[in-house]
């Protein structure tokens, strides 16, 4: 009988080298959008609320209040979304082992 050689087969593609730092700083942007789950429920609750009280300057209090949130929603959305696709153009440049 002839022993057949272990042959490994090498992928073609060089692997790109992640630290734990890496996972983590993208774990954490992660965790900063998903904090924001409940603000948007009130937010969707406010305006998907058919049932509203004509009062007009209550409306308008909450209105405010919506629009803050929202505000600060957006703002912390594009801060996030602009390190994430910092992070992302740091793994892409990472060095291949």
């Amino acid at each position: 009988m002839e022993e057949q050689p272990n042959k490994v087969i090498k992928d073609t593609q060089p692997i790109k080298k992640v630290t734990h730092q890496d996972i983590y700083t993208l774990y954490d942007l992660v965790e900063q959008l998903n904090s924001w789950k409940e603000p948007l429920k009130l937010l969707e609750s406010f305006f998907g609320d058919k049932k509203r009280p004509v009062n007009k300057q209550q409306i308008a209090k909450q209105y405010y209040a919506q629009a803050k949130i929202f505000n600060a929603f957006v703002s912390d959305f594009h801060d996030l979304t602009n390190k994430i696709d910092d992070q992302i153009s740091s793994l892409r440049r990472s060095e291949k082992l």
